[in-house]
């Protein structure tokens, strides 16, 4: 992917996509459930599957780009833990995304229980290791110069 994008570029032009899928996969079946319209079931796993695949390519972004990534010990903390959750989050949801698929997502209701519950997982993986990229970028300024401006003296106020 050098070809398209520099390696540390390409990881936060890539992570949204998946984010958005993942949360609506879970919303949507959650939603099929509380509306009792099974419908939305297939566009929940139509957008689990977009998510997971987008996902992948977010967490081998990721991988490349922390490669290059100039860091204190304590921001590698926080971007060791990111880059598990990210992995865990992609595991899942290749997991779930699997089941159903494999079942042609003719789950019994207990099935349709168990792969909310790992989606539900999923979710919370993504929403803490999305915090968390959002700490490295805009608290420690990795990948850019959010962190820097934070040091700047205050130029102009909002009341």
């Amino acid at each position: 992917m050098s070809w398209f994008f520099p390696q540390e570029s390409a990881h936060p032009l890539v992570v949204h996509f998946p984010i958005a899928l993942l949360f609506s996969a879970v919303a949507l079946d959650l939603a099929a459930i509380a509306l009792k319209q099974p419908g939305l079931h297939r566009i929940a796993l139509w957008n689990l599957s977009l998510g997971t695949l987008g996902a992948g390519i977010a967490v081998l972004t990721g991988l490349r780009a922390e490669g290059v990534a100039k860091h204190s010990f304590e921001i590698h903390q926080v971007m060791e833990l990111h880059k598990r959750l990210g992995i865990v989050t992609l595991i899942l949801g290749l997991m779930v995304v699997s089941w159903r698929l494999k079942q042609r997502d003719r789950l019994s209701p207990r099935a349709r229980i168990a792969t909310i519950f790992l989606s539900t997982i999923m979710a919370g993986t993504l929403a803490w290791g999305a915090h968390l990229g959002g700490r490295l970028v805009y608290e420690f300024g990795v990948g850019g110069s959010f962190g820097a401006a934070m040091d700047l003296p205050t130029l102009h106020e909002h009341h």
